[in-house]
């Protein structure tokens, strides 16, 4: 295999759901691809910017999303599609933070910005945006630690994220005008 920097983010996504982030070293990536840890280091200067592609990477499958009846139906449609995306990895909500505070782009911006343009209200997208991303990255931050913690504690209380997220994101929704 050529080492590209899609092969190494795509290993970097394997080994991610194989041990999450602890288990995601430089130096365990590289006997993966069965290089030197410096060969990595040609295609990322850190391991900061290889977790920026990785997070680009998830985020990349967040589509802003058609038009739809209301601002508050588009706006559910992409913060779900952004919760999807990053539990659909391990530490994914993490990574996924990490990569914003470097620089990654982060589609619910457009997503926002389009549906606030239809709908009116344009002058909130900005507050929009960044409410609906820490929403969905601080809850499933919360989500993914317990189930991690879960796996080694078995009597840890089961709780049920689904219907919290629900219930916050339709809370948050409620203050959005259609």
């Amino acid at each position: 295999m050529t080492l590209t920097q899609s092969a190494v983010v795509d290993t970097a996504l394997e080994l991610l759901h194989e041990a999450g982030l602890p288990g995601m070293s430089m130096r365990t990536l590289a006997a993966r691809l069965h290089v030197q840890p410096s060969a990595l280091y040609w295609h990322f200067p850190s391991k900061q910017a290889l977790l920026t592609a990785v997070a680009e990477r998830v985020l990349a499958s967040v589509a802003p999303g058609e038009a739809g009846d209301s601002a508050a139906e588009e706006l559910r449609r992409v913060t779900r599609a952004l919760r999807s995306a990053v539990a659909g990895v391990p530490d994914g909500a993490e990574i996924v933070a990490l990569g914003l505070a470097a620089g990654a782009v982060n589609p619910v911006t457009d997503a926002v910005d389009r549906a606030c343009a239809r709908h009116g209200g344009g002058g909130r997208a900005a507050g929009l945006t960044t409410a609906l991303t820490a929403y969905v990255l601080g809850l499933t931050i919360e989500e993914q630690t317990h189930h991690n913690l879960a796996s080694v504690d078995p009597e840890m209380p089961r709780i049920e994220f689904d219907s919290r997220f629900d219930a916050g994101l339709e809370a948050m929704l409620a203050g959005v005008a259609d």
